[in-house]
C-alpha cells in the first residue's frame, strides 16, 4: 500500500505511542481508547480500528504469522474457502498484509471488514477495521494512512509465554 500524500496530508496528524509497543499518526479528530484493547476511531465516523498485540514466536517467519492472522479472521467471518491477502508494505523491520471480507450480521446488515497483520521482529499487531458495507470507502484513505504510519518500537513488555491478546494498559 502506498499512501498518496497529495491526497492525505498527514502533516497535521497527531502521533500516538501505545505503551512503548508502537507509534502511529492519527488525524486530530480521531481518538484512542486503550482501557482494555486499543481502539482508534473518529467519534463522528463510520468504523473503528481494533488492535490486538501478539508476541512473535521464535523460528516463525513474518509471513507465517501474517497468514495465521488473516486466515483466523477468514475462518471467523466464514470465508475459509476463498479470500485474497496482499502484502501492502514490506521492509527489513516490518511486514504488513491485508485482506477484505464481508459478513452478514444478525440484524440483517452486511458488515465490511479490513484485516491488517502488522508483523515486526518482536511483536505483531492484529488490526481489524469494520463498518457497514455501504460506508467502506468513507474512511479508507484515513485508515490506510494510519496503517502506513505504524512503527513498531517493541520496547513494551509482554508477559513471558503470552501468545495471544494483550491489552495496552
Amino acid at each position: 500500500m502506498k499512501v498518496d500524500h497529495r491526497i492525505i496530508d498527514r502533516g497535521s496528524w497527531d502521533e500516538i505511542n501505545i505503551d512503548g509497543w508502537f507509534k502511529a499518526l492519527i488525524p486530530p479528530t480521531w481518538e484512542v481508547d486503550d482501557e482494555e484493547d486499543v481502539i482508534i476511531f473518529d467519534p463522528e465516523g463510520f468504523g473503528e480500528l481494533n488492535i490486538t498485540f501478539l508476541e512473535r514466536t521464535a523460528g516463525r517467519s513474518k509471513r507465517d504469522i501474517a497468514n495465521e492472522v488473516v486466515s483466523g479472521w477468514a475462518e471467523e467471518l466464514g470465508h475459509n474457502n476463498g479470500y485474497e491477502a496482499n502484502i501492502i508494505k514490506r521492509s527489513k523491520e516490518l511486514l504488513v498484509v491485508s485482506a477484505e471480507f464481508t459478513a452478514d450480521e444478525p440484524e440483517g446488515e452486511v458488515e465490511y471488514w479490513r484485516i491488517f497483520a502488522v508483523v515486526g521482529d518482536k511483536i505483531a499487531l492484529d488490526i481489524n477495521y469494520s463498518c457497514d458495507v455501504e460506508d467502506r470507502e468513507r474512511e479508507e484513505q484515513v485508515v490506510e494512512g494510519i496503517i502506513d504510519s505504524i512503527q513498531l518500537t517493541g520496547t513494551g513488555n509482554l508477559a513471558v509465554g503470552e501468545d495471544s491478546e494483550s491489552s495496552a494498559e
